[in-house]
């Protein structure tokens, strides 16, 4: 692997929730969070972070911006443990990372440029803020107002910002979401080219969609947790959910049973109103014209790539209805210390 930007090693932060009690109503107790997390992000690749809503990801980006406090663990910016330096960690964190939020609620009156250089005097050196909003592509709306800006927009904007100070390591927060298809297309190509640059860059995201040649590596987060980190063909594997097709057709159901050769497996099959589908692992070569010379038709045939539920109920052995996308206080405990008194 190549060399690290960052490194994670057993980081843990939980938050904390309010729990009164009779003598301390401002009493308050260990929450969700990240948990003994360990994670590597290579110099120059890029990293996708995909899972659930609440699964951990923006307070894994926060923590790594240094936006909230470690409770324990270390962190190693270009191989130096942070914890061990004579300057405070989330200075030093803000100094190397750019941060784009989920959402940013920019309102106001003040224009797009004017917002710019107002943040562009909390940093250090200089900022060329028109150049910034060229490379998003924002240049026609330096003078608009804050107010007037698309959902898109505002994106670029948040983009933009966090792009201020040239970061060796790039945090983007579900940075497509309000994009169309062609701005999405567009940041995708300039955060390929960042990364070409030698700028490392995680991506959060709550779909697997989309990753596939555009990740160098994919980490699967589940309740404060990694369940799951490597290349995303390297996942599908361990996982078991590599080399699957779905199959459709008109008529009857095949008998896949008498159809398959040893090697196959039929995952799932439905017969609903003289329409079949049937999802099959490894078929071999000959499948097609088996079926076929059976005198059923074959409407599609298409590889079956794994959803974010399918990884996590294969990483976590959880079913769906376990994983659930319902967030609460007990849904998040982490994994290994489920049942445990907080």
């Amino acid at each position: 692997m190549a060399e690290a930007a960052l490194e994670l090693i057993e980081v843990t932060f939980r938050h904390k929730i309010s729990s009164p009690k009779f003598l301390n109503p401002w009493n308050k107790r260990q929450g969700p969070g990240v948990f003994s997390l360990s994670l590597t992000l290579p110099k120059g690749k890029i990293l996708g972070l995909v899972g659930p809503n609440g699964a951990g990801k923006t307070t894994l980006l926060r923590l790594l911006a240094g936006v909230i406090p470690l409770d324990s663990g270390t962190i190693r910016l270009n191989g130096d443990d942070l914890n061990q330096s004579l300057e405070a960690m989330d200075y030093l964190l803000r100094c190397n990372v750019g941060h784009m939020p989920e959402q940013v609620r920019w309102n106001g009156s003040e224009s797009v440029l004017e917002t710019m250089k107002l943040f562009a005097e909390m940093r250090e050196g200089n900022v060329d803020s028109k150049k910034l909003l060229d490379l998003v592509g924002l240049s026609s709306k330096l003078n608009d107002g804050l107010d007037t800006l698309s959902q898109g927009m505002r994106q670029r904007l948040s983009l933009a910002i966090s792009l201020m100070g040239s970061p060796k390591i790039l945090l983007l927060d579900e940075p497509f979401n309000g994009l169309d298809p062609v701005a999405a297309k567009s940041v995708e190509k300039m955060v390929k080219q960042l990364a070409e640059n030698g700028v490392s860059i995680i991506i959060s995201s709550h779909h697997v969609s989309g990753m596939n040649g555009f990740v160098d590596r994919l980490a699967l987060i589940h309740k404060g947790q990694i369940v799951a980190e490597g290349q995303i063909s390297e996942i599908e594997r361990d996982l078991g959910l590599n080399d699957r097709v779905e199959i459709g057709g008109k008529g009857d159901l095949p008998d896949f049973e008498k159809l398959l050769n040893k090697n196959s497996k039929l995952i799932s099959s439905n017969y609903t109103d003289n329409n079949w589908k049937a999802m099959i692992f490894q078929p071999d070569a000959k499948l097609m014209s088996r079926i076929l010379n059976n005198k059923h038709n074959i409407d599609f045939w298409q590889p079956k790539a794994p959803d974010i539920v399918e990884m996590l109920c294969n990483a976590t052995g959880l079913e769906i209805e376990e994983i659930g996308m319902d967030i609460n206080q007990v849904t998040m405990l982490p994994l290994k210390i489920r049942g445990e008194e907080e």
